[in-house]
């Protein structure tokens, strides 16, 4: 089995340029995971996860402390209307993953999820020859297809 059986074609994608708040407000109204950045040929540029618009932990230099990390730069405990306000102004591409797998339509299936079990990523881009985002997948998919075959 090929990639392109199991992909979803013609993933819903954003531009870099785009902000936050638009990025979060598509992918909790369709509930995605993620979305591809793409240039205005439909070229993959990135992948904006879920996990990236979240503030993580992180050990406070010189420090055993834990503080909330969010962009790159710390925030308090009262954070939800400072999030708010970066999310208006900060654009995809100060946020988006560039160093990850892609996958081609006629990759095995196989090949495909080895990568999704090795990799950080949680849904790979699948493009054509030119770069062109046609599709995506994720472990849901091979979940998808795991039952489907029984």
């Amino acid at each position: 089995m090929k990639v392109a059986e199991l992909m979803t074609p013609n993933p819903d994608t954003i531009v870099p340029e785009a902000t936050l708040e638009e990025a979060a407000r598509r992918i909790l109204e369709k509930r995605y995971g993620s979305l591809p950045v793409v240039d205005r040929e439909g070229c993959l540029l990135g992948l904006l996860q879920v996990e990236e618009l979240l503030p993580h932990p992180e050990n406070i230099p010189f420090s055993d402390v834990e503080a909330l990390q969010l962009f790159g730069e710390w925030v308090n405990g009262e954070f939800l209307e400072d999030i708010y306000r970066r999310y208006q102004k900060t654009p995809v591409k100060a946020v988006m993953r560039t160093d990850i797998p892609r996958l081609h339509p006629e990759d095995p299936v196989g090949t495909a999820l080895q990568t999704l079990l090795t990799s950080e990523v949680r849904h790979l881009p699948v493009v054509d020859q030119g770069n062109r985002v046609v599709g995506i997948l994720t472990r849901s998919d091979f979940l998808k297809l795991i039952l489907r075959r029984r």
